[in-house]
């Protein structure tokens, strides 16, 4: 499906960023990964240039503490600051720094965004917060961006997929395997016309419209 396109992960060395990635290579993509914190969008557009021409950027990249599971009411400011505003602030720089790298020809930004941002988390307020900001940004710069031939979707696996450690079942995604293939579905020629949107790959917990 993807034989000769190149394809940048950010987050392609750990968790599930590194599932995708294998997945992609799987299907005949040339992977090149960024990982480490991004903090700035100066942080964004050095990483991503230092990385070539790519046909499609996958933002799979979260900070492991943004997962950690906090009673609602007992959220503080620096731990909303760092689950949630910062997680939003990466997405956003991330897909700035897609646009530079892909105008001139084109291509495909796709952000992985677990399926808290659709139902909520009792735990994860702040994450699944940034869940929803970062599916909203996706539906603005697919508004924006199509006329230059770059589209951008989401896709929502369970955030269970995610954390390390979690066992496997029918509810919990297969990333290399269940999700990957759809973020490369993505990724490819065939869906050019297709932007704005979210797929969930969940097994049809959600089911959401």
């Amino acid at each position: 499906m993807l034989a000769g396109r190149v394809v940048l992960v950010t987050g392609g060395g750990t968790g599930i960023g590194s599932e995708i990635s294998l997945g992609l290579g799987d299907l005949g993509a040339a992977v090149s990964t960024v990982d480490g914190p991004i903090t700035s969008r100066a942080d964004a557009q050095a990483a991503f240039t230092a990385k070539g021409p790519v046909d499609a950027v996958v933002h799979a990249l979260i900070d492991p503490d943004a997962l950690v599971s906090t009673p609602f009411a007992d959220t503080e400011e620096a731990s909303w600051e760092r689950r949630c505003e910062a997680v939003l602030g990466t997405a956003l720089w991330c897909c700035q720094a897609a646009f530079t790298v892909l105008v001139e020809r084109g291509g495909r930004i796709v952000l992985v965004t677990p399926t808290v941002g659709l139902t909520g988390a009792a735990g994860r307020a702040p994450y699944a917060t940034a869940v929803e900001g970062m599916r909203s940004l996706a539906k603005s710069a697919a508004r924006q961006w199509r006329g230059h031939g770059i589209t951008v979707n989401c896709v929502a696996p369970p955030v269970e997929s995610m954390i390390p450690g979690v066992g496997r079942d029918d509810s919990v995604a297969d990333v290399r395997a269940d999700v990957a293939p759809v973020v490369a579905m993505l990724t490819a020629d065939a869906a050019h016309f297709l932007t704005g949107t979210t797929i969930v790959v969940d097994g049809g917990v959600v089911m959401a419209p």
